[in-house]
């Protein structure tokens, strides 16, 4: 082969290969080439007992009763005073025997409306917490949450020494449970002082810890102590340099999969594996209290790539590890499905006496740490894929099934509910089961059923038959809606050898294609209405009198209809929308309502307009199904104003009950990203007819929320954004909402201000009714952005999108370096490969002469 050949063949082979760096690098293994995802079972506490430090191949490590190493896998509770649903028993036997965890942590904050606020009604929870874990098996953190502040030091966490010297008296060295005494020190300074990310901070944390953990030793408390480090315990190398003196406490480190890389030494100061291998190699202890799938702030991702490489290092290294967080909050680190307006209701956490939730009910994030926690291949389900039950009969009524008017059977039909099922008496009278001649068999429907159900993409209607002995039943139906009143039907059977017995009946499911039910093809499809109001059934049996129905249910395939928004524009405030476009005011990441915001005229102005609906069931945390909007600005700075005013008009579809509560944060950097006003302006609907209405009909509230009282907020204090939150007052509303105007305002001089001038639902600074919040905290029992783990903060924090720094120094506008995102490697890429080509192209040129 000649030189030139030689030449043409290298350039070939580096165009060849410098093609594959225009793909996105794998950036981490794929999970069959990770060694330590698929492991053992988990030990549960009845077998491992008493847990201790022990020493493996010249590394601590835990270990059980018997010195063998034991790795403990689980989930982390949400702050018991906002989400205290997950504590039943059902939700822990779940977790103990489906998911296989052998540890659960309740998280039980201390500042931000827990236990510092309520001492007494979040103890006991945290009480009930750690009797259902060990009823179900499964060792407890009794974590004491330190968050805002960041300083375990301070006032709020006074009562630290006498909360665990109570704890441990009632459950005096009690195996099952592990005593974590601070969560995430921290530089966090709302409510008080934080840490430094130095040795100085760790000696303070220290200095609070150490006490504690000499009273638990004097009081004969053998048990597992966890103690957290500075900067959101990402420092457990600090800990490492200057160790509690004591023989079984271990280090926490904390980090979520989307904002911290791997490491592969312990060199890096700024990466937090880095912290967590030096801290492994001078001679202590680890376990990760609290990791997520997501970025540090719950949302974005879920990063999963990047989690297998963070899980197969603390498999391979025996490292326990608490997953957050049993929630159904609308953020992506958490483990159940949340209310998302018009997509999906929050999962209940309450299982239910099976004791299981489906996988549907988890999340992405839910269903892959069940599998890492049970030690399986990790296999997704396809979640496109739907099912809404329409009637279950729990109510105990017929669903409004009756005889249909135009059925040729009539007489000695009856429909009632027995057992919470639609049971139907003289089906001798109907007893053609022939599958294209069922005209004359009795024909049902539910003409008085007062609700429907949006059946978009519906593929399949199925139903639950019973029936005393195995027979042949035949149902055709017809779906009805706006769309479509009518459609011939086909009728299925189903057959003797369908049957199962359930207890003293038999059951056969009864599946209906689109095809077969052609009306329900024709309203999933439909371009403008898809809903199902009603249903007819033809009804006939061979040799039953009486059968059951159960659990009519449509199934299908999700159709994701693309929200149109006008367009964003740029930035303004004030912002009044006479330009046509948003000025800047979007979605906030956790708004559980995210429909089109457009420009539409209100009282003979531009103003941005947004329809949703408050859900019937209602959470315990108000703000889950509240729309959040927000507004980003570098300039924002509130000046000398006191207010934040805006005209809000409502044009109700429905309202009559409760109100709607419209809460205002600012997220400066400053303020560790949380700056809450403690007045919210409320509108009681049930006074509607008092409002002032507008000449084309909307209700007219000029809306104003006092500013000025909030802790450490100064006149040049750069707020970053502002997010406005319409919390649903146990309201009923649905319809649309008009904002207009927003604007600072300064407070009217005293003596100007008209007599009773008051706007509608605002209250003079100090004058909250007992129970508001504080600066930067919430109702009880409901969390805000920013005040709860992990932070919640839109990005342009010091970590993007994250009120935990990263020690992994990414730029605000940097792409993540992950598996499924390369820029990067894509832009080198590009340029080599030009390289490549324009080499190639030289060379067959030279070639050629």
């Amino acid at each position: 082969m000649n030189r030139n050949n030689n030449k043409k063949l290298f350039a070939i082979m580096m165009v060849i290969a410098l093609l594959g760096s225009l793909f996105p690098t794998a950036g981490f293994a794929a999970e069959e080439e990770l060694d330590y995802l698929v492991v053992s079972p988990t030990v549960k506490p009845s077998e491992g007992g008493a847990l201790k430090i022990v020493e493996k191949d010249g590394q601590m490590t835990l270990g059980d009763q018997n010195g063998n190493p034991i790795q403990l896998r689980g989930m982390s509770t949400h702050g018991l005073q906002w989400f205290p649903e997950i504590i039943n028993n059902n939700a822990f036997a779940a977790l103990s025997n489906d998911w296989g965890a052998n540890m659960i942590r309740l998280a039980m904050y201390v500042g931000e409306n827990g236990y510092a606020t309520s001492p007494d009604v979040i103890k006991q929870r945290l009480i009930n917490g750690i009797d259902y874990a060990i009823a179900n098996d499964m060792y407890v953190i009794v974590d004491w949450h330190v968050h805002a502040p960041g300083n375990p030091n301070e006032e709020v966490y006074s009562g630290a020494m006498d909360f665990f010297d109570e704890i441990s008296s009632l459950y005096p060295n009690n195996p099952y449970i592990i005593y974590e005494l601070v969560n995430e020190p921290s530089s966090n300074n709302n409510g008080g002082e934080g840490v430094t990310n130095d040795e100085a901070g760790w000696l303070e944390v220290k200095n609070y810890a150490q006490p504690i953990v000499d009273m638990l030793r004097e009081k004969g408390n053998e048990n597992l102590i966890i103690v957290g480090s500075p900067n959101w315990s990402q420092r457990p190398d600090l800990a490492a340099d200057n160790p509690i003196d004591d023989d079984n406490t271990i280090y926490t480190v904390h980090f979520y999969s989307g904002s911290h890389a791997p490491a592969t030494d312990s060199s890096d100061r700024t990466n937090v594996m880095s912290n967590v291998l030096y801290a492994l190699e001078n001679g202590v202890a680890v376990f990760a209290s609290e990791w997520g799938t997501s970025e540090a702030n719950g949302n974005n991702g879920p990063y999963l790539d990047e989690a297998d490489v963070w899980l197969n290092f603390f498999n391979k290294n025996n490292i326990s590890w608490a997953n957050w967080s049993l929630t159904n909050k609308n953020e992506t680190s958490g483990a159940f499905t949340p209310f998302e307006l018009g997509k999906s209701d929050a999962t209940n956490l309450d299982p239910g006496s099976d004791q299981v939730w489906a996988p549907e009910e988890l999340s992405v994030s839910g269903e892959y740490v069940r599998a890492r926690i049970k030690g399986i291949p990790y296999e997704p389900i396809d979640r496109t894929k739907y099912t809404k039950v329409a009637w279950d009969f729990n109510d105990g009524t017929t669903g409004g099934f009756g005889v249909n008017s135009d059925s040729p059977v009539k007489d000695g039909i009856s429909v009632s509910n027995v057992n919470n099922a639609l049971k139907i008496t003289g089906l001798n009278a109907s007893n053609d089961i022939s599958a294209d001649n069922f005209w004359g068999n009795v024909r049902l429907s539910a003409d008085n059923w007062d609700t429907s159900i949006n059946i978009l993409g519906a593929e399949e209607l199925s139903m639950d038959v019973f029936v005393d002995e195995p027979t042949t039943v035949s149902i055709g139906a017809v779906p009805q809606g706006p769309a479509s009143g009518w459609g011939n039907p086909v009728a299925v059977q189903v057959n003797e050898e369908d049957f199962t017995a359930i207890g003293d009946q038999y059951k056969a499911t009864l599946t209906l294609t689109v095809e077969q039910a052609q009306n329900l093809g024709i309203i999933a499809t439909h371009e403008e209405n898809n809903e199902m109001d009603n249903i007819i059934l033809f009804v006939g049996t061979e040799n039953a009198d009486e059968i059951s129905l159960d659990n009519i249910t449509v199934t299908g395939t999700e159709v994701e209809i693309p929200v149109i928004n006008d367009p964003k524009g740029e930035a303004t405030f004030p912002s009044d929308f006479e330009d046509g476009t948003r000025q800047g005011w979007e979605w906030q990441g956790e708004s559980g309502v995210k429909t089109a915001l457009t420009i539409q005229e209100a009282n003979g102005s531009n103003a941005l307009s947004f329809e949703f609906a408050y859900p019937e069931v209602k959470p315990t945390d108000n703000w889950a199904t509240a729309p959040r909007l927000d507004f980003w600005s570098e300039d924002l700075v509130r000046g000398e104003n006191d207010y934040v005013a805006f005209d809000l008009y409502l044009d109700p579809i429905r309202a009559t009950d409760g109100g709607i509560s419209v809460n205002l944060t600012f997220q400066p950097p400053a303020l560790n990203y949380w700056a809450q006003a403690t007045e919210t302006f409320d509108i009681d609907l049930t006074t509607l007819d008092e409002a002032n209405v507008t000449a084309d009909g909307l209700y007219h509230y000029e809306a104003k929320i006092n500013i000025s009282d909030i802790e450490n907020l100064q006149a040049d204090t750069a707020l970053r954004n502002m997010i406005l939150i319409f919390a649903d007052d146990n309201s009923d509303f649905a319809g649309t909402l008009f904002v207009d105007n927003v604007r600072f305002e300064k407070a009217e001089e005293p003596g100007t201000e008209e007599p009773g001038t008051e706007e509608p639902g605002t209250e003079e600074p100090g004058t909250e009714e007992p129970g508001t919040e504080e600066p930067g905290t919430e109702e009880p029992g409901t969390e805000a952005p920013g005040t709860e783990e992990p932070g919640t903060e839109e990005p342009g924090t010091e970590e993007p999108g994250t009120d935990k720094p990263s020690t992994d120094n990414k730029d605000k506008n940097e792409l993540p370096n992950t598996a499924t995102n390369s820029f990067n490697s894509l832009l080198i890429g590009f340029v080599l490969l030009l390289s490549g080509v324009i080499t190639l192209f030289f060379i067959r040129r030279k070639a050629t002469i």
